[in-house]
């Protein structure tokens, strides 16, 4: 018996980020949020409860949508309706990423490309304090995969190929499918405090700014990871922090130096023994809970992480500071870190810019231009500098594209090359 398959009724099920366009979307209510989406204290876009409140809010896209059945109303009801009954909040997402450098550098022939992307699946579930009637308590995770894609190369390798001290793709290398973050955090004090233990990534979860993160803002290390903080990259610890009113606060936590997104890293943390530890204080005025996590924010950082061993860095430890603050939709930052010992490819960073939300009369449209200056730890290369430059378009609501330019000049590790120009196409589907 001849089976019909009705590829119309199925087909936006699998393409329902790229729907037909029907004219510019109009902006509608702001959505009201749930407290249990969200982080009361570390605040980074790309910390697990803020990565799945992100994905899940309503954007503004450029274009209307057509879809027979109302397949991706159905999916957001669903998960509406399972966080409401069930206190599980997910996302599912998809970011891929193109980039290529072009230079006189006597390491490539006239330009080198990587392609590569990142899946994931992230979940906060709060299996204490629904009700309102005593303080939450949350059990999160990310399960993700991170490989190459139609190419030799990933994009996160394409810039220190070309003679960069940095990557320009930060967060866009080689990881096999893991849970690369499993962990419980308790609320505390009507949610003016938490503290988390676990597996975790405290990359997202300290030394905060606006556009730290490489699904939606800036790419180059320079301007996300702070080159000169030695970040374990997905590590067991605890962290704690609190929001101390008047719009202080203060985070801290002691973390496996040795972590890696694949390893549980019981045998590195109990059997080394070799720890990162990092502390945050700050002021943050217009924080809100529950809603967008403000854009005026002035900390101090400071690190501290033993000698390693096995990867052969010497102890050390730094300094960052950051200040941020928002004029209408005009958000400019500047930033300064500091590393001692050689702990870190860099001594020196500073790095400034803006964003500009709302870009152009969209809603959820952000154009982001910044600077920055490295200057390595190892005295054999010569100072770096770099421009970037990325305009996100919110096309659809679930799906996102990122055209994004960078300069660097004086490649460090390359004394033959003057200048390299990097350019990046980044697409991100979130469900």
């Amino acid at each position: 018996m001849a089976v019909t398959i009705n590829l119309w009724r199925f087909l936006p099920v699998l393409l329902g980020a790229f729907p037909m366009v029907t004219g510019l979307h109009q902006p509608s209510l702001a959505q009201k949020v749930s407290e249990a989406e969200v982080s009361p204290v570390f605040r980074s876009a790309d910390d697990i409860p803020n990565l799945i409140f992100n994905s899940n809010r309503k954007k503004q896209g450029r274009t209307g949508i057509i879809l027979p059945g109302g397949n991706i109303e159905q999916w957001d009801a669903l998960k509406a309706s399972i966080s409401q009954n069930y206190g599980l909040n997910f996302s599912l997402a998809y970011t891929y990423v193109l980039q290529s450098a072009y230079g006189d550098s006597d390491l490539i022939s006239n330009h080198i490309t990587g392609s590569g992307a990142q899946a994931e699946l992230d979940f906060a579930w709060t299996i204490f304090g629904r009700s309102g009637t005593g303080p939450k308590g949350v059990f999160g995770g990310k399960i993700e995969s991170r490989h190459k894609l139609f190419n030799a190369n990933d994009p996160q390798s394409v810039a220190p190929s070309a003679g960069s001290i940095w990557t320009a793709a930060s967060g866009y290398g080689l990881i096999d499918i893991a849970a690369s973050q499993l962990w419980y955090e308790q609320h505390l004090v009507r949610d003016k405090a938490v503290i988390r233990v676990g597996k975790m990534s405290p990359f997202t979860m300290f030394d905060y700014y606006r556009y730290k993160s490489t699904r939606s803002a800036f790419l180059g290390q320079i301007q996300t990871f702070n080159p000169t903080i030695p970040f374990p990259p997905s590590t067991l610890g605890i962290a704690a922090g609190a929001l101390l009113g008047n719009g202080l606060y203060a985070e801290a936590g002691v973390f496996d130096a040795n972590g890696t997104p694949e390893d549980i890293g019981f045998n590195t943390l109990f059997g080394k023994g070799e720890t990162f530890k990092i502390a945050d204080f700050g002021w943050t005025p217009d924080f809100v809970l529950g809603g967008d996590s403000g854009s005026n924010d002035f900390h101090l950082t400071a690190w501290h992480i033993d000698k390693r061993t096995s990867a052969g860095t010497p102890e050390g430890w730094g300094v960052t500071a950051s200040a941020q603050r928002n004029f209408g939709n005009v958000v400019p930052f500047i930033r300064y870190g500091y590393a001692s010992g050689g702990v870190t490819q860099l001594e020196h960073f500073a790095s400034a810019g803006f964003g500009i939300e709302d870009a152009f009369g969209f809603s959820d449209d952000v154009f982001g231009v910044s600077v920055g200056w490295g200057r390595p730890s190892n005295p054999q290369f010569r100072d770096q500098y770099s421009s970037e430059v990325f305009y996100r378009m919110q096309v659809t609501p679930k799906f996102a594209v990122t055209p994004n330019v960078q300069l660097i000049l004086d490649p460090a590790t390359d004394p033959t090359s003057d200048s390299l120009g990097i350019f990046s196409l980044r697409a991100r589907l979130a469900l």
